[in-house]
């Protein structure tokens, strides 16, 4: 049996992201937002990308990794300050977790 990939929770954890972002996108009552959602839709897939980089040589784009996954986390930090349902606010929140696994992954692995 071959062991678990240490960085897949990082991955598992944009997943959960871009399935939340999915559902606010989707329930968004503002259509200004919806370019904004797509612009954080984009940094979610180039956090993606540059895990794929980590995860091929730990060693390589651990530090653009981390501030790709910064910037989404000040992006959906935006979004949720603005938006005016607080039904949404759960959404917001996993997000945000999910980008906190996948950087505590991040640093785990970049630090094994």
């Amino acid at each position: 049996m071959t062991p678990p990939d240490p960085i897949q929770p990082a991955f598992d954890a944009l997943d959960v992201c871009t399935r939340a972002l999915g559902d606010l996108d989707a329930m968004c009552c503002e259509p200004g937002r919806s370019p904004r959602m797509a612009e954080l839709g984009a940094t979610l897939d180039a956090a993606r990308g540059e895990l794929r980089t980590v995860a091929a040589d730990a060693g390589s784009g651990t530090a653009a990794a981390m501030e790709t996954l910064e910037d989404a986390g000040a992006q959906i930090g935006r979004l949720q300050v603005g938006c005016c349902a607080p039904s949404r606010l759960p959404l917001y929140n996993e997000i945000l977790e999910s980008l906190m696994t996948a950087q505590r992954t991040l640093t785990s692995v970049a630090n094994s």
